[in-house]
């Protein structure tokens, strides 16, 4: 079976774990670990949400250590566990102080981007187990493309934004929401391949680490996109 190398860091990571295994994953197992990711990640917003104001060193300091652990899961399998429950936590700080900004500007914003989240991972999901959208290494080196596009306009939008922020705002936001639902699909081929190869269950914990990765890269570009929308309307 031909390998896609996925896009995203840390589940291009796992194709060095190939080893066939006496214990298998399985996508339950993947499923399994990203759903407590998750729940870890929402406890955490929500805990940071009822502090009421956050120290921005707490943010900040959130965010470093959450880029750290990815690093780590990324490196060694046998700290992924670790490092994606420290990330979990890390990233619900940080989602629960984006979460809580954006809603005192939007009323319900929250609660429909965590909605459009859960739908666009269904629809991708559906798209990819149909084979409707080929996963192949020339979308793969598409994608990747597309993120460089995106990195580059969001910087002349963040440093020009007096020549760019008008112009380019709309449809950098646009666009890095739309590339962040495709890049589950990397993601998803990443996982199918895993599986399919016979690799060890332990690797699930890197996997379900960059499953996560995408999905709270999703949710931020859902909050930005409504944000986006409710300003215009």
């Amino acid at each position: 079976m031909r390998r896609v190398h996925s896009s995203n860091p840390v589940l291009a990571r796992s194709r060095h774990y190939d080893e066939v295994s006496d214990t298998p994953i399985t996508y339950g197992h993947v499923a399994i670990r990203t759903l407590f990711l998750l729940t870890v990640a929402v406890v955490s917003g929500l805990l940071t949400i009822q502090q009421g104001q956050l120290n921005l060193g707490i943010l900040f300091g959130a965010m470093i250590i959450g880029f750290i652990a990815v690093i780590v899961g990324t490196r060694s399998i046998r700290l992924a566990p670790f490092a994606g429950v420290i990330y979990a936590l890390c990233e619900g700080v940080l989602l629960g102080f984006v979460s809580a900004l954006y809603e005192g500007l939007y009323d319900n914003i929250v609660i429909t981007a965590i909605t459009t989240t859960a739908l666009v991972f269904v629809i991708m999901l559906l798209l990819f187990s149909t084979k409707v959208i080929k996963v192949n290494q020339k979308f793969a080196s598409f994608m990747v493309v597309a993120l460089m596009a995106v990195i580059f306009m969001s910087l002349l939008v963040v440093l020009l934004p007096s020549v760019f922020g008008g112009a380019l705002f709309m449809p950098v936001v646009i666009i890095s929401s739309a590339l962040s639902a495709f890049f589950l699909l990397l993601d998803f081929q990443s996982i199918q391949t895993s599986v399919e190869s016979g690799m060890d269950q332990k690797v699930g914990w890197v996997l379900a680490l960059g499953l996560m990765v995408t999905i709270v890269w999703i949710y931020i570009e859902m909050l930005r996109l409504l944000a986006v929308f409710s300003r215009n309307n």
